[in-house]
Order: structure tokens, then sequence, then C-alpha cells
């Protein structure tokens, strides 16, 4: 039951980050760049008809082009804007939640006593800091990845050397003699 209640955990708290966070920091969404698509050049058998001349009839086609272009310009740069936005937001996400899984890890030592309790909640912190990282890996620099990695690294060793050094005093000695 202890590992049922430590998943469970986990899994929730996941759950409840990731919702509280979509509340307080909205992600960019496409629909609200309003960038529409551009319509495909028109082509010669849409424009012309039968009764003019081939000449008027290019003419009619390169306009429609120059006016793609246009279009096309204008979405790119609306494209670029929230491709920008979503990198931003990527980066920011991953800086929320590696601060919430380092503090949801370092709660977990403070309940230690209670095994499925405190495991549920630094699972719950290990697989935010992963998420975090698979967010935000486009839009986050080398250097902070680095240093947030390191910094991740160290505080799952310690913990690794707390629960050991924890859980070796809570064995009873076995007297070979």
């Amino acid at each position: 039951m202890n590992v049922v209640f430590g998943i469970g955990i986990a899994v929730i708290l996941f759950i409840v980050v990731m919702l509280g966070t979509q509340v307080f920091y909205k992600e960019p969404t496409w629909e609200s760049y309003n960038c529409s698509y551009p319509q495909q050049i028109i082509t010669t058998m849409e424009v012309c008809s039968d009764n003019i001349s081939v000449l008027q009839c290019r003419e009619m086609v390169k306009s429609g082009a120059v006016l793609n272009n246009e279009t096309q310009t204008k979405f790119d740069e609306c494209n670029n804007r929230f491709m920008e936005a979503s990198k931003v937001y990527g980066k920011n996400l991953f800086i929320i939640n590696n601060i919430i899984g380092i503090i949801l890890v370092i709660v977990s030592l403070f309940l230690f006593s209670m095994v499925n309790i405190s495991a549920g909640i630094s699972f719950a912190g290990l697989v935010l800091i992963i998420y975090g990282f698979m967010r935000g890996w486009q839009g986050t620099g080398d250097i902070l990845k680095f240093v947030v990695a390191l910094i991740v690294a160290g505080l799952f060793i310690y913990l690794a050397i707390f629960v050991n050094k924890r859980y070796n005093k809570s064995q009873p000695s076995i007297n070979l003699r």
C-alpha cells in the first residue's frame, strides 16, 4: 500500500502543480496572435477567364503573387512573434518547474518518517524537474541549464546520502561474534 500511496501522491501532486501553472501563467496560443495563414498563390485557371489575353492573365497572376508574398511576409512576422513568445514561456516554465521541483524534494526530506508521503513528494519533484527541462530545452540557455542540472544533481546526491545514513541508523546491527 505504501507504494500505491507514494505513486498516487506523486501523480496527483504533479497534476496539481501543472494545473496551477496553467491557471496562473497562461501558455501563448496560436489563436491569441491572430496569425492567419496566407492563401495559396492563385493559379491561372482560377483567375483567367476565356475572354482575356494571355498577357492580361499573366498580369493578374503576378498581382495575386505579389499580394500573397505580402501576406506571407505578414504571416512570417506573426509566426516569429508567436515562436519567440513560446520560447520565453518554455524558459519561464523551466525555471518555475525546477524551483517547485527542488522545493518538493527539500520538503520530502522533512517528511522522511512517513516513507510513502516523502517518496511521493520527492518523485513529483523529480518529474517536475524533468518536465521543466523538456519544455524549456529550446528557450533556455546552456549555462542556465547546466547550473540548474548541477544543483539538481547535487540535491539528489545529498538526498541519497541522507536516506542511506538514516536507513543504516534504523537497521539493527548484527553482531557476528
